[in-house]
């Protein structure tokens, strides 16, 4: 008896959404071969091997329909999962749709897969942090509007913009996240969100920006999209080889000069050398942060740093915009030195 519709239709769309992700998801081989068991293990005539010809013109069309294979292997990951759960919930004469054993499978591996690619995808994220790295606090913005800031920084090639707001209401805190996700955009620039997992996830932003007493890394990513890239303040060395043993996406290094900025005139300097020390102990991104300024940025870079935290130096200054491209341009320079 041939299945109701519905059925058949979740089914074909199970078995197509696995092969684009044999097409996609080649490496490590381990976990393609899982993939292709999944597949393979399915008691669907459709399910079965494509002739060579067939399977080699499928994969063709797979790639040549998107622009962003990770992202699109990842769909497929969630459409899988929503045609499990839908076949899974209707009740069949003829015994279970699927069996429980590959459906226990199935979720393990697509687990895996999802793991594999979200990685892989904020770690070209990560990669992006370059340049000047701008946090944006209401507080320190001489009376201007974040998003106004921002859009200065950002016009004057700011790479990465931060929005932390330790007081401020979260309806408006979201308007202004949203304005300056939508700017970053424009811009081709991160958008990270500081504290708030809840805040980064509801307004898309790149990613997160912990600090070591707030939510836990593997806390933040039970909320935010696997996608979503997690950063942590880091007062020097062992913290940061820490954090990235927790998971981060980057580690932030500061205060590495004296500052009075966001509450921090207490923390002692770390110094550039520090900067040094770090980014010889971890693999991920290395951001420095701290009373970094015109005069000081060239030594912050060549301890490599691969990006430059700033708060007052821009946000506080007559003209943001200028202030932004004085900086950029330094670590330019001293990057090409």
């Amino acid at each position: 008896m041939p299945q109701p519709p519905f059925i058949a239709a979740q089914i074909q769309s199970l078995i197509e959404d696995i092969r684009l992700l044999e097409a996609f998801v080649t490496a490590p081989l381990g976990l393609y071969s899982d993939v292709k068991m999944l597949r393979e293990a399915l008691p669907y005539s459709e399910a079965g091997e494509l002739e060579r010809s067939a399977q080699q013109e499928r994969r063709l069309a797979y790639r040549n329909m998107t622009e962003d294979p990770p992202r699109t292997a990842l769909a497929a990951v969630g459409h899988a999962r929503a045609s499990i759960q839908a076949a899974s919930a209707v009740v069949s004469t003829g015994g279970p749709i699927l069996d429980a054993g590959w459906k226990e499978q199935a979720e393990a591996v697509l687990a895996r897969v999802e793991r594999q690619v979200a990685g892989a995808v904020r770690s070209g994220l990560a990669a992006r942090l370059t340049g000047v790295y701008v946090i944006v606090d209401p507080e320190a913005t001489n009376g201007r509007l974040a998003a106004d800031v921002a859009a200065a920084a950002l016009r004057g090639g700011v790479r990465v913009i931060q929005l932390r707001d330790k007081h401020g209401d979260k309806a408006q805190m979201l308007e202004a996240a949203r304005e300056i996700k939508d700017l970053c955009d424009r811009h081709d620039a991160l958008f990270i969100a500081n504290d708030h997992a809840d805040l980064a996830l509801t307004s898309e932003a790149h990613g997160l920006h912990v600090g070591q007493t707030d939510l836990p890394v593997q806390e933040a990513r039970r909320v935010l999209a696997p996608t979503q890239i997690v950063g942590k303040s880091n007062d020097g060395v062992e913290e940061a080889v820490a954090s990235e043993a927790e998971g981060v996406d980057y580690v932030a290094v500061g205060a590495v000069y004296a500052t009075s900025t966001m509450g921090k005139s207490g923390r002692t300097p770390v110094g550039p050398e520090t900067v040094e020390r770090v980014k010889s102990m971890v693999e991920v991104p290395v951001v420095a942060i701290g009373g970094i300024n015109a005069s000081n940025i060239e030594a912050v870079v060549k301890a490599g740093a691969d990006c430059v935290c700033v708060v007052s130096a821009i946000t506080m200054a007559e003209d943001p915009e200028r202030a932004a491209r004085e900086l950029t341009s330094l670590v330019a320079a001293a990057e090409a030195q």
